[in-house]
């Protein structure tokens, strides 16, 4: 009998090329409520075009493996903003942000929302103690606790950037964005 090792990464990979082998020539002509703009049509693209994100969200050697991510990122380019909500469901608890991989046009301003669930918690993106990949570094400050708790940063630069929670990346609570 021969036994096969699967690595998570592997199996996250499979899925999002099944995924979009799934919806190839599904587009409508209809709404989806959105702006009108371009964008990827089922609204994520795959994270091979973005492996900085996709070792971030999967790696286990600095935090724990975020559980909400399914190995593709949210296509957002045609937004001027987008809402992360901080205390999402996931990773046992209320331990992720919401949504967690995402892709934006330079210039998004980013607000990332306390929930109020899982507290305290803060947005880093501090590349020293991350992978080393991230092209933005910035801090929210202490862990707080409670709901309506806000920050928001505008990226105006191309790069990518890598965040996490300080008290709860061992539990996965990780994020990512590609700018473009």
């Amino acid at each position: 009998m021969t036994v096969f090792a699967v690595s998570r990464r592997q199996v996250l990979q499979t899925a999002a090329v099944v995924g979009a082998v799934g919806v190839a020539g599904c587009g409508g002509g209809g709404s989806d409520g959105g702006d009108g703009g371009g964008g990827s049509g089922d609204g994520s693209i795959s994270a091979e075009d973005y492996p900085n994100v996709d070792e971030w969200l999967t790696e286990t050697e600095i935090g724990g493996a975020d559980d909400t991510y399914d190995g593709s990122l949210t296509d957002h380019r045609d937004n001027a903003s987008l809402t992360v909500d901080v205390g999402a469901e996931g990773n046992d608890g209320n331990f992720a942000y919401a949504p967690s991989a995402v892709v934006v046009s330079t210039g998004t301003e980013i607000r990332w929302n306390w929930t109020g669930e899982g507290n305290p918690h803060n947005v880093e993106a501090l590349p020293e103690e991350q992978l080393g990949e991230s092209d933005y570094e910035f801090s929210s400050g202490e862990p707080t606790g409670g709901s309506g708790v806000k920050y928001t940063r505008t990226l105006e630069e191309p790069g990518v950037v890598l965040y996490h929670c300080e008290p709860h990346l061992s539990l996965g609570m990780k994020g990512g964005i590609a700018v473009e």
